[in-house]
């Protein structure tokens, strides 16, 4: 009987374990979900995303990468992953 005892004590430890773990790691996803809207709404993140001609585009990458490789760095082809 004392076995029956202690081994749903332990099923209870396990399952208040998991419900918890469950819960720290829903509200972490829900945080991150606000703080990226909040942040996505600010005026300095839409300022950025307002490059609309492609020719722009490739005009300041090439730039970044011969500020970041050298003189020398070519860019051969390059896709925009949205």
């Amino acid at each position: 009987m004392e076995n029956l005892s202690n081994l749903s004590v332990l099923l209870n430890i396990l399952f208040n374990g998991m419900m918890t773990v469950f819960l720290v790691l829903f509200l972490v996803y829900l945080i991150g979900k606000i703080i990226i809207y909040f942040v996505d709404k600010s005026p300095i993140a839409s300022s950025k995303n307002n490059i609309n001609n492609d020719s722009d585009i490739k005009n300041i990458i090439h730039q970044k990468i011969k500020d970041i490789a050298g003189k020398d760095a070519e860019i051969i082809s390059y896709r925009k992953l949205d």
